[in-house]
């Protein structure tokens, strides 16, 4: 029993770390050019509905990014500007990893897979605004 007690805080304060990290990578990626900022604020958000009830809302209720955040966690839907910068930005720089990193044909394969997986996931979420959502 106490075990679990000291596993469960732990896995609490890691989740929470965690989430922390990728806060602030989300907060630098709204201001930074060509840095994702909504994914790492969903990552962190998913952490923190897992540990921490307050910085959950503060993620989902922020005025700047809560709802779009929210939106996701709830139903999974995404708006057609994202999904399309998402998918460019997922192509572009793997195909430059592919085409300027100087590793064998392995890693080059992995990170094809890789934007495959991240662009067959992207595709298959619903678009906001879209009727068949």
């Amino acid at each position: 029993m106490l075990i679990r007690a000291i596993l469960n805080k732990v896995r609490k304060i890691l989740y929470i770390g965690l989430g922390l990290i990728c806060l602030v990578l989300g907060i630098i990626g709204y201001v930074m050019p060509g840095m994702p900022g909504t994914i790492w604020l969903i990552i962190a958000a998913t952490l923190f509905i897992r540990s921490s009830d307050r910085l959950y809302l503060l993620v989902v209720n922020n005025r700047f990014f809560g709802p779009q955040v929210k939106e996701f966690l709830e139903t999974g839907v995404m708006p057609l500007k994202a999904k399309t910068i998402s998918i460019a930005s997922i192509w572009v720089f793997s195909l430059i990893s592919v085409v300027l990193a100087p590793y064998n044909w392995i890693f080059k394969l992995a990170i094809l897979f890789l934007a495959v997986s991240g662009t067959t996931y992207i595709l298959t979420r619903p678009t906001k605004g879209n009727p068949n959502h």
